[in-house]
């Protein structure tokens, strides 16, 4: 059974919970990520999983999408994002109509309940949580009590390092997955005791000093405005901009704004959208009037959503915010 979870925390995280629970079912889990710039939906990537030969497929914080993933290899999709749109031939599972929207690391672990004994494991499904939704979700009644004596400062430490391995131009997803599977508990992150732990943790806190010069080299970069929008770009091989796009909504609410990064891969220009408003940054996106967008445009979340597209194109989106 492939597992095919995101790259960040929540996906990390349900792809560990997946991992274990199928361990503990006498499955055989096969862990496949997506590299930089895919995930399950991109030809690259589904190339990758047909070659594998599995009898089926998990796929995990990826996002919806019309069309089938793997043909003719039974899928289950777990998620939370948009979902205007839904695979084909799979069961889909999704909270993103079910407010408040839980993470797809929580709602990995209430499915597996039913199957597995996974209570060992809710720090996990904590972990995935707070990663997407910051210390104050709105779970804790759910998780709290299966999480007993585990600290806030562990976990957010354990967060951390887990994004970093992503974030970091190095992007080493493999490296966070290997340390969720390894540890008992975000204080194994946090604060390791076993050398193999303590080797592979120490590659995460370089990931995450990286990711942090990064932050600090375009932090004060003067944005540019036109009427609502905000607009910060540079080049970074570090995934940065959706960092910097948290850190200014606020700043400059109630603008919208939108961080383009030109370095994060090769011919594209890479771009996050946030605003400390209610505005649904979807709707905007979609309400440009650009008709097809090539590359990844306006998926996501209505208050967290960005994208990846070609130069010419990103050109196309500055004109209809008003970027002359």
């Amino acid at each position: 059974m492939i597992v095919a979870p995101d790259k960040d925390a929540d996906g990390l995280g349900s792809g560990a919970l997946m991992i274990r629970a199928l361990e503990r079912l006498g499955a055989v889990p096969i862990s496949a990520l997506p590299g930089k710039g895919e995930h399950v939906h991109t030809p690259t990537m589904q190339a990758r999983l047909c070659e594998i030969g599995a009898d089926g497929l998990v796929v995990l914080d990826m996002g919806s999408r019309a069309g089938p993933i793997v043909e003719g290899l039974p899928t289950i999709v777990i998620d939370h994002h948009d979902a205007r749109e839904t695979p084909d031939a799979a069961i889909y599972v999704s909270s993103a109509e079910s407010e408040p929207v839980a993470p797809t690391g929580l709602l990995t672990f209430l499915l597996l309940q039913s199957i597995a004994n996974v209570d060992d494991l809710a720090w996990l499904a904590l972990l995935a949580t707070v990663g997407d939704l910051g210390a104050d979700h709105p779970f804790s009644d759910e998780l709290a009590p299966l999480t007993p004596g585990v600290r806030k400062t562990h976990v957010a430490k354990a967060v951390s390092l887990i994004n970093a391995a992503r974030r970091s131009a190095s992007y080493q997803p493999e490296l966070a997955l290997r340390v969720l599977l390894a540890a008992e508990g975000p204080q194994d992150i946090a604060r390791p005791t076993k050398a193999d732990l303590q080797c592979a943790v120490a590659e995460l806190e370089a990931c995450r000093a990286e990711v942090n010069a990064e932050v600090d080299r375009v932090a004060r970069l003067p944005p540019k405005i036109a009427k609502n929008v905000a607009l910060i770009r540079f080049s970074s091989g570090a995934q940065i901009h959706p960092l910097i796009a948290t850190r200014w909504a606020t700043r400059l609410a109630p603008k919208i704004v939108l961080v383009a990064n030109d370095g994060y891969l090769p011919g594209r220009v890479n771009f996050a959208m946030r605003s400390a408003s209610q505005t649904d940054l979807l709707a905007y996106l979609r309400g440009l009037g650009l008709g097809d967008v090539e590359g990844e445009f306006a998926n996501g979340h209505s208050r967290a959503t960005g994208g990846s597209v070609p130069p010419r194109e990103f050109e196309r989106v500055l004109a209809a915010m008003g970027f002359a």
